[in-house]
């Protein structure tokens, strides 16, 4: 079987390649999607656009929402010899689905809720497109009955598969290597479905409450933080984010309601790091996080709540380290990209 994969246009498989080999990112290649071939199975990637091309590329990709229209036509002769076409959204996708008529193409959703929710031409053109799929998938449980209910397709061509991370660059940090008062939160993430606001809300009244904490944020999104709460990174953090997670007693995910997955990346994250993770319980994330066992579900837009559940857990170490250890495990024997890239090519070969 030959897969080949389309990938964003900012992608450069080479250029992650190294990045990885110096220790930047995870997997040697986006996603992880190299361990398609692990069982001999032949996967090509989608090279990137450059000069004019590239140029064109951006300005159609800013008018049309980021689905890449310009790369699927001028990429089209890169699929020549391929079997089928994996993608794994819908801005890669659905371009795709409309300039690859002689070979099937399975799609991954990321961003799609409702219909109703977007705009006319979205709507007829996204409805036309995923009515060619061959197949689609989503790593959010709370997209999957999205799709088979809503976007009149068939059911049995729409697909939940497991998100997985690379645990050998997410590797499990000792617990007596946390900071020396063990009252450090974690968190990180830059998408519109973060809710930094009530996590913040949350880290004062854990404060207020004569609990010890400090809040280590990554994020690009402004937010108001105290100086003697915690420190905001303004940045990517990429391979340092290993640090945030060593010092930390708990990895915290505050997010407005949503199916569509936001936040589960860091989840793993922080469980495989060996840390009990406090998330907003979003439809999907159970799935990932198991309350009361690797972490803490906490009801949306509710700092206290979240404060209850961060200040439990600042208080009760060994509860947490017990927390984090089996997070460990459970990314160890369900959550890989490795396993995600088997179920995504068992979905291909499905297909085919």
């Amino acid at each position: 079987m030959h897969v080949h994969v389309e990938l964003p246009e900012e992608l450069d498989v080479e250029e992650y390649r190294l990045r990885n080999a110096r220790g930047e990112i995870p997997d040697h290649t986006p996603y992880g999607l190299h361990h398609i071939g692990d069982d001999g199975d032949v996967v090509t990637f989608r090279r990137p656009a450059h000069g004019v091309v590239a140029y064109a590329s951006r300005k159609v990709r800013n008018r049309l929402d980021g689905y890449e229209a310009v790369t699927a036509v001028t990429g089209a002769v890169q699929r020549r010899g391929a079997d089928a076409v994996l993608c794994m959204d819908e801005r890669t996708g659905v371009p795709a689905l409309f300039t690859s008529p002689r070979r099937p193409v399975v799609t991954g959703i990321g961003w799609l809720e409702r219909p109703d929710m977007l705009g006319r031409s979205e709507r007829i053109a996204t409805t036309r497109a995923l009515k060619r799929a061959a197949g689609m998938f989503s790593q959010s449980p709370g997209v999957v009955p999205i799709l088979r209910e809503h976007w009149d397709v068939d059911p049995g061509r729409v697909h939940g598969v497991t998100l997985g991370i690379d645990p050998d660059f997410y590797p499990e940090q000792p617990w007596d290597a946390r900071d020396p008062g063990g009252v450090t939160i974690t968190s990180v993430g830059d998408d519109r479905n973060r809710d930094h606001d009530t996590l913040v809300a949350a880290v004062e009244q854990v404060r207020a409450g004569g609990v010890p904490a400090w809040l280590e944020l990554a994020t690009t999104i402004p937010v108001t933080l105290a100086p003697d709460a915690g420190v905001v990174h303004a940045r990517r953090m990429n391979a340092a984010m290993r640090g945030l997670y060593r010092r930390s007693t708990v990895v915290a995910i505050a997010l407005r309601s949503n199916p569509v997955g936001a936040g589960l990346t860091v989840a793993l994250e922080g469980l495989a790091s060996g840390r009990p993770v406090v998330a907003t319980d979003n439809p999907g994330m159970d799935h990932y996080v198991d309350h009361g066992r690797t972490g803490i579900l906490v009801p949306p837009d509710d700092p206290a709540a979240m404060a209850r559940a961060i200040a439990d857990l600042l208080s009760d170490p060994e509860r947490a380290a017990a927390m984090g250890a089996e997070g460990r495990k459970d990314v160890e024997t369900r959550f890989t990209s490795a396993h995600m890239a088997r179920e995504l090519a068992d979905i291909v070969r499905g297909v085919l």
